[in-house]
């Protein structure tokens, strides 16, 4: 049986999470980032890699790694600066990974381990969230201009460093094969739900934190895997969504 310990850090790293990830998918949907989205966290394969080489934490170079890629997908731009910068990333990160020196933890950042979060792994991921809120926050004109008149360029290169940042905050509990879900299925049905933008960000956060503690609950009802039972339960609050006639897009 699991510790009280355990439970209430693994609840208080879903429901950070929740927070950050719902609005933050918010923009990623309406800005039309969702394959950005899905593929980013896969860049993080090298930076982890080489962040064990050199012997540094690896959470530093998940970030470089994400953030590197944050750029260059804008640069190059589209679903074909997605698809190339990541695929080439995540290749190489395949080929570091054949070193011997590879991290023994390296398969729980990938697939997430939500139970086995320490104390200071939430105090980083809260920091890190609490940072993502904020600048959420700060470029939410920028972002708002951008969802309303379709544009991308800086727009697109702010969303993705904040994306990749979340992906860093989320990894090491949810995954990053798991983490899509969290971001975009919440924001998804808050898109549906409400029609203001204050509203909606707002709704897509506690969905999100909702996913985050139903999962847990599910988890730990059924023995099942955390990270995969919250991914469920977002897909399954998205569907709140589908109670209501779809209203017209979100008045920035």
């Amino acid at each position: 049986m699991l510790s009280s310990g355990i439970m209430q850090r693994a609840l208080a790293e879903a429901i950070v999470l929740g927070l950050a990830c719902g609005p933050l998918g918010v923009w990623i949907l309406l800005l039309k980032r969702s394959y950005a989205a899905e593929s980013l966290s896969h860049a993080m394969l090298p930076g982890l890699v080489l962040a064990s080489l050199v012997g540094i934490p690896l959470l530093f170079g998940a970030t470089a790694g994400v953030l590197v890629a944050a750029v260059l997908i804008a640069l190059v731009g589209g679903d074909v600066g997605v698809a190339v910068v990541v695929t080439a990333l995540f290749g190489l990160g395949g080929i570091l990974a054949l070193s011997p020196a590879t991290p023994p933890r390296l398969n729980e950042l990938l697939f997430g381990d939500l139970l086995g979060v320490t104390a200071s792994d939430v105090l980083v991921a809260a920091a890190l969230c609490a940072g993502v809120l904020l600048a959420l926050a700060l470029t939410y004109r920028t972002l708002s201009l951008a969802a309303f008149d379709g544009r991308g360029g800086r727009a697109d290169l702010l969303l993705l460093a904040i994306l990749g940042v979340t992906t860093v905050a989320a990894v090491q509990g949810l995954g990053n094969l798991l983490l899509v879900a969290l971001i975009l299925a919440p924001a998804a049905a808050a898109l549906n739900l409400a029609t203001r933008l204050p509203s909606v960000l707002v709704t897509a956060a506690g969905l999100a934190a909702l996913a985050g503690v139903l999962g847990l609950i599910v988890s730990y009802e059924l023995d099942l895997a955390a990270g995969a039972s919250i991914a469920l339960c977002a897909i399954i609050t998205s569907s709140l969504g589908l109670l209501k006639p779809k209203v017209r897009h979100a008045i920035i």
